[in-house]
């Protein structure tokens, strides 16, 4: 598959840096749109359910008034503030900022929208940004130890869309194709999380292969399989099968990242069923909860 429209969404109580900078890393690299999608707080009810605009379009005027428009305002004020900062960060890296009379979409470009939640609980800007993400190739969210939010974004696009998340990391330290490790087991979604990875891998210097077991026989035909679809798309890579000794498959797996200094790392996600991960955790969890050091291109 190609990406060509990068989605970021954006709510608005957290600092979106590193979404930011890996939106547009990626959109640099793989000569992408990108939409930054910024999400208000829903406008704050008053007494008997009456909301500011509807005090606004009766004529009605209390002494609730003055301190809702100033919410208004402030509230105006730290989304401009993130446009501001979003173009820049555009500005600094030469990809142009879309005004909003030109055709979205155009490769390479970014633009700004602006969406409001329909209640205060964080599942609302999960569900904008999930209805959104259906028109994306790709949506960028941050791992749960950046910001919760963010973490419901990504699981509901995966679980929802079937769209690939790229989970940022607190900082962006490395190119973001410099290495890349897929992490493997042979499920349909590591299949699906292969495919999904493709322009990433392309771009690679390097590609490892690494499989969590402690029969090394076990995997190794999986892998010859996997090492032959990556041939065919001109893609060269090594594998190797890791045992995971006292540690969770999932710590192993961000362990070898960091011993392969991998740019981006690539795995399959929700390969249990829903509810058992639910209740066991899993290793899509735990990634989703850990992964703070790289960024991780998780599918389904």
């Amino acid at each position: 598959m190609s990406i060509k429209r990068i989605l970021v969404p954006l709510p608005d109580s957290d600092d979106h840096t590193a979404e930011i900078d890996m939106a547009l890393c990626a959109a640099k690299a793989l000569g992408a749109y990108v939409e930054a999608l910024f999400i208000s707080p829903p406008r704050p009810a008053i007494r008997g359910g009456v909301n500011v605009s509807e005090i606004t379009h009766s004529g009605r005027a209390t002494a609730t008034v003055g301190p809702i428009n100033l919410y208004a305002e402030e509230r105006d004020k730290i989304a401009r503030d993130a446009r501001e900062r979003f173009a820049r960060a555009c500005a600094a890296i030469n990809i142009p900022m879309l005004s909003a009379n030109d055709e979205p979409g155009t490769p390479l470009t970014a633009s700004w929208r602006e969406s409001e939640a329909l209640y205060v609980e964080m599942g609302s800007y999960a569900e904008i940004a999930v209805q959104r993400a259906a028109a994306f190739d790709l949506l960028i969210a941050a791992s749960a130890a950046v910001t919760e939010s963010l973490k419901d974004a990504a699981e509901q696009s995966l679980l929802q869309t079937r769209r690939p998340v790229l989970l940022a990391p607190a900082r962006l330290q490395n190119n973001l194709t410099d290495s890349v490790m897929i992490a493997w087991d042979e499920s349909p979604e590591c299949w699906h999380a292969v495919s999904a990875a493709i322009p990433f891998l392309e771009l690679a210097k390097a590609a490892q292969i690494v499989s969590v077991d402690r029969d090394v026989s076990c995997r190794k035909a999986s892998q010859a399989e996997v090492l032959a679809y990556l041939r065919s798309h001109g893609i060269s890579a090594n594998a190797q099968v890791v045992a995971p000794g006292l540690r969770s498959v999932g710590d192993t797996l961000l362990a070898a990242a960091e011993e392969h200094n991998a740019s981006l790392l690539v795995t399959g996600a929700y390969s249990h069923s829903r509810l058992r991960e639910m209740l066991l955790g899993g290793v899509t969890r735990h990634i989703l909860k850990n992964a703070s050091a790289r960024p991780v291109l998780l599918a389904r």
